[in-house]
């Protein structure tokens, strides 16, 4: 048992005394992907301002942020799969939520090409059963539903929230499917929907080593040769996990402004892979071998947000490689 005594109806925690000042205090949020990498900085961060966090889960990582920091003592942690949607439609019923984030998915682009069904209906109906649950529950005042990037699909240009979904593999498909249901049910049945689009997000708590800041960390750490899956010249956003956590907040208050639109969240850090690299091993003063395997399965070759739509409202990103990448790397070194 990970958390120690389990309650009769299966459920963990309680909710954490007030803290920061925000007019989130007293509400009931749910959290899905809660104890993942970024859903667990979220969730401790959403415990600060007194609010009531719920979160579903199928099992949790010993080295996830959410074990390490205790997390599941101050939120209610139940057992439940996104895809359930009677099970979904309980718990947020039960709980009287106020608002859900949902961030639970099947992320991996390599794990997607090789589970394209598992990928499809754990992202695409998940999103459908809270989506739908919002729409029939009327004490459900929001839910922002995590897109991505990817859901842009295969472009020369910077993408802006106007920019087509065109995602063409399992994962960016995936998502373009998500988005646009979402926002099928703002338009069709105004359900109170928000969207996020995030860049490759990374700091500490990504337990994926396959993922390239990840990987750059662990051959630091372990004096291993880099593996490279592209040819190097692959373009991402780099966003640091802080700055995305600051984003689902600064929704949160904002909500009434922002309901039936998506924005894009990202970094002055664009950078291909190998400019990546280099730019790592000046920060961290050290030398980083690598090898381009160019093997890369239905990979993007170019993604850039705009993300001027949110920054007028008042959000900016605090946070770079230059500020972060040493911690982050501490990170890995104690996790290796």
């Amino acid at each position: 048992m990970l958390f120690g005594m389990k309650s009769q109806s299966g459920e963990y925690g309680k909710t954490s005394s007030m803290g920061k000042k925000s007019g989130l205090s007293k509400k009931r949020i749910f959290v899905t992907g809660g104890t993942g990498f970024i859903g667990g900085h979220l969730v401790e961060e959403l415990l600060s301002y007194g609010t009531t966090i719920v979160v579903p889960y199928l099992e949790i990582d010993r080295r996830s942020t959410f074990f390490v920091n205790k997390l599941s003592k101050k939120a209610i942690v139940t057992r439940a799969d996104i895809t359930d949607k009677t099970k979904m439609f309980s718990i947020l019923k039960k709980h009287k939520i106020d608002y859900i984030i949902h961030l639970a998915a099947q992320t991996l682009v390599t794990e997607a090409y090789k589970k394209p069904y598992e990928t499809l209906y754990t992202n695409v109906m998940g999103t459908v059963n809270l989506l739908e649950a919002t729409r029939l529950l009327s004490h459900i005042k929001g839910i922002i539903v995590a897109s991505s990037d990817k859901a842009y699909g295969k472009t020369k240009k910077r993408y802006t929230e106007e920019s087509p979904l065109k995602g063409e593999h399992p994962y960016d498909v995936s998502k373009s499917s998500a988005d646009l249901i979402a926002q099928t049910y703002s338009k069709t049945y105004k359900t109170p929907v928000v969207i996020t689009r995030f860049g490759n997000v990374y700091g500490e708590g990504d337990l994926h080593l396959d993922r390239i800041i990840p990987g750059i960390c662990e051959s630091i750490t372990m004096k291993k040769t880099l593996l490279i899956r592209s040819d190097g010249t692959f373009v991402r956003d780099y966003v640091y996990v802080k700055d995305v956590v600051n984003g689902y907040v600064f929704l949160l208050n904002n909500i009434e402004k922002v309901i039936g639109q998506a924005y894009n969240f990202s970094s002055k850090d664009c950078l291909s892979v190998l400019t990546l690299v280099k730019k790592a091993e000046m920060i961290l003063n050290c030398t980083i071998p690598y090898k381009i395997l160019n093997n890369a399965k239905n990979e993007i070759p170019y993604q850039h947000l705009d993300d001027k739509k949110v920054r007028k409202l008042g959000w900016k990103n605090k946070y770079s490689l230059k500020k972060t990448l040493k911690n982050t790397l501490q990170w890995y070194n104690n996790l290796i």
